[in-house]
């Protein structure tokens, strides 16, 4: 057996690079632009920005309940190559040892949640004097789920099968559920305001969402017995014996992968591993007693709401986001299969070289002695389907707080991606150009805390919602960093010259008093 368990397990993740976070410091900013339909498809209308544009964006994060970092350095510092020389061997290598990764052992099942969101070209635009607003939205975005591991297996595919604290003991009752995806997705966005009376004001979005899948590996081990064992004419080799086992996994190949195309076919017709439609839907509230007080004049028409600046003393969000489903039917690149054996062997000869996703599906299947090519059947994967209500508060001037509590509302479902339900007071500085947040929040399900930092400085983002993992601050059990470049255009001061822009509109109701 290879020197690690995760040739078959976390070796058939090779493909995943490393859900996507919430981007907690800069998604409830007034200047998030495309960045906010994600969390809330209202927050299009009413917008800061006449057009923003979003170039690229991306999101990398990674926590689990089993290891903590215990490092003398943190994550940022092999990011950015300053770890300390005390730290290095003679040659300027990084100096590792296994006891940086620090177990917890406390009988619990062990899970892990790792990906990340890579935000394509975007575009939001505010028109008929700011009431509406559409909104295109592109993404990448991949998502990798351990769950339910049982902690001695946990252990296995910590250390691997030359551990000798592991080896010749038996493993009864094992389970483990694994679910990796990747997808791109397409949205439309359309945000309007529906009341705007005085100090009430109110508007609502809408995101419908083309879905493609191109990639998917899933397991459930619902039970398994098993043993490792050690080769008696070489001890450096080990095997693991199975003598039960009962599991389902499946995959897209990887011509699901590799013929990717941006082309219509490809991302509205039947050409992909899977497909599918899903959407968002949003609404917010304002309460503005002092609307009086963000007026501008407009040559010969009076006064106008000025659209460049924040009306609001408190604003309520709430969203139903990533309703849907992807559908992966295209029997020409998917798999799944059902096994229980009494007995089965995971040898070294068979995932020695298996060091790519195909050559771990390959050696998996020659161990369990499966044609894949007999069990092209059709599966169903659940979007991170979730609600999120947000309170924002502007106190004075730029200083803003928000609390925004974000809950999954997927069930029990290995096969769905199950989005990380969180809590967070959200303490900003706020002005068009510049901005600073420092979200203070309960993540993993309300399991952990940890605090971020984000900045917007003209027109980048960059932050993080775990400091504390990024810069090895106590022992962390997670990490994210973030990052995004955009370019805005506000909206224009009207003059008698500019003939396209809209009067101000009429109320329909008056304010009752």
């Amino acid at each position: 057996m290879p020197k690690r368990f995760w040739m078959i397990v976390a070796g058939l993740l090779i493909g995943v690079h490393s859900q996507a976070q919430y981007w907690l410091g800069v998604s409830s900013s007034n200047y998030a632009g495309t960045n906010s339909l994600f969390l809330n498809p209202a927050h299009a209308a009413d917008s800061r920005y006449k057009l923003y544009i979003n170039l690229v964006g991306n999101d990398i994060y990674l926590m689990n309940n089993y290891i903590r970092w215990g490092a003398p350095y943190s994550i940022f510092g092999i990011m950015t190559n300053t770890v300390p020389k005390k730290h290095r061997s003679a040659r300027g290598a990084i100096i590792w040892q296994e006891e940086y990764y620090r177990e917890r052992l406390n009988g619990e099942r062990k899970h892990l949640h790792t990906g990340g969101d890579l935000r394509g070209p975007s575009l939001l635009y505010s028109f008929k004097n700011n009431r509406f607003a559409i909104g295109l939205t592109s993404r990448g975005r991949y998502a990798l789920s351990l769950t339910d591991v049982e902690q001695t297996t946990a252990r296995v595919i910590r250390f691997g099968t030359d551990n000798k604290e592991l080896q010749d003991q038996d493993f009864r009752s094992q389970q483990a559920k694994l679910n990796t995806n990747g997808f791109l997705e397409m949205g439309a966005t359309f945000g309007a305001v529906v009341a705007d009376y005085d100090e009430h004001f109110l508007k609502v979005g809408a995101t419908v969402k083309r879905l493609v899948g191109v990639y998917n590996v899933h397991a459930d081990l619902r039970n398994a017995d098993y043993r490792i064992w050690v080769e008696s004419l070489n001890r450096d080799r080990e095997f693991i014996v199975v003598q039960n086992l009962d599991a389902t996994y499946g995959y897209t190949t990887g011509d699901a992968f590799d013929n990717i195309r941006l082309n219509p076919k490809f991302l509205f017709g039947k050409a992909s591993a899977g497909g599918s439609w899903g959407g968002d839907l949003g609404v917010v509230y304002e309460y503005r007693p002092d609307f009086d007080a963000y007026t501008r004049k407009v040559p010969k028409l009076g006064k106008e709401p000025d659209p460049n600046k924040n009306k609001y003393k408190y604003r309520i969000s709430a969203a139903i986001t990533d309703i849907g489903r992807l559908n992966y039917k295209n029997i020409n690149y998917i798999r799944e299969i059902d096994v229980q054996k009494a007995r089965d062997e995971f040898s070294y000869t068979e995932f020695d070289r298996a060091n790519t996703t195909s050559k771990a599906l390959a050696a998996l299947n020659k161990s369990l002695l499966v044609n894949p090519d007999n069990f092209p059947r059709t599966f169903k994967v659940g979007l991170p389907l979730a609600a999120n209500v947000s309170f924002d508060y502007h106190h004075s001037g730029p200083w803003y707080v928000n609390a925004t509590w974000i809950q999954g509302l997927r069930g029990g479902n290995y096969m769905d991606i199950k989005p990380l339900s969180v809590l967070a007071v959200t303490p900003r500085f706020e002005t068009r150009w510049v901005e600073f947040s420092t979200p203070l929040s309960l993540y993993d399900n309300y399991r952990a805390l940890s605090i971020g930092l984000a900045a917007r400085l003209g027109p980048l983002i960059v932050g993080t919602d775990h400091m504390t993992g990024l810069f090895g601050l106590g022992n962390p059990q997670g990490a994210n960093l973030y990052f995004g470049l955009y370019v805005p255009f506000i909206h224009r001061k009207p003059s008698e010259s500019i003939k396209c822009w809209f009067p101000p509109y009429e109320k329909t109701m008056k304010r009752k008093r």
